[in-house]
């Protein structure tokens, strides 16, 4: 009975979250970002005041310079307090699922990681955003929410 009422909970309260992941290793970075895409529709409807269908991957390839603004609007990443400019994404439709991720390269020691993370916050102020980084050998994750935007890693 109580798994039962456990599975109606979830059905009545979903769950709003999305993953980001950074690693950086020899002067070589990727970031992956995983949002579930009805969630990211909602939030690119508000963004853009007109509904934006990315049900498949051709619309999500048609969409994508729209997704590339929406993102580096909401994620904003600062290495020893230099923006790093995030372009080249690439997109990926896994089940509901968007991946979207680029590479970018970065020479030189990393003192601080500096993250803001909007994704989604403009549709659900329940929503958690999970950011896993890894540099070289050393892992660090953090849980950013409405009232918790930004994140100052120290290395």
């Amino acid at each position: 009975m109580y798994n039962l009422l456990i599975f109606f909970l979830f059905i009545i309260h979903p769950i709003y979250i999305s993953t980001s992941q950074i690693i950086i290793l020899n002067n070589i970075a990727e970031l992956d970002i995983k949002i579930f895409r009805d969630d990211l529709e909602d939030d690119l409807r508000l963004f853009y005041n007109k509904s934006i269908s990315i049900d498949d991957e051709i619309k999500l390839q048609n969409a994508s310079s729209k997704i590339d603004a929406y993102i580096q609007s909401k994620f904003e990443l600062r290495i020893n307090n230099s923006k790093i400019e995030l372009s080249g994404f690439k997109y990926n439709l896994i089940n509901n699922l968007i991946k979207v991720s680029c590479s970018f390269d970065y020479n030189g020691d990393i003192n601080e990681i500096n993250i803001i993370n909007n994704i989604l916050f403009a549709v659900y102020d329940i929503q958690k955003n999970v950011v896993f980084i890894k540099v070289e050998k050393e892992s660090k994750s953090y849980i950013f929410s409405f009232s918790d935007r930004e994140k100052t890693f120290i290395y």
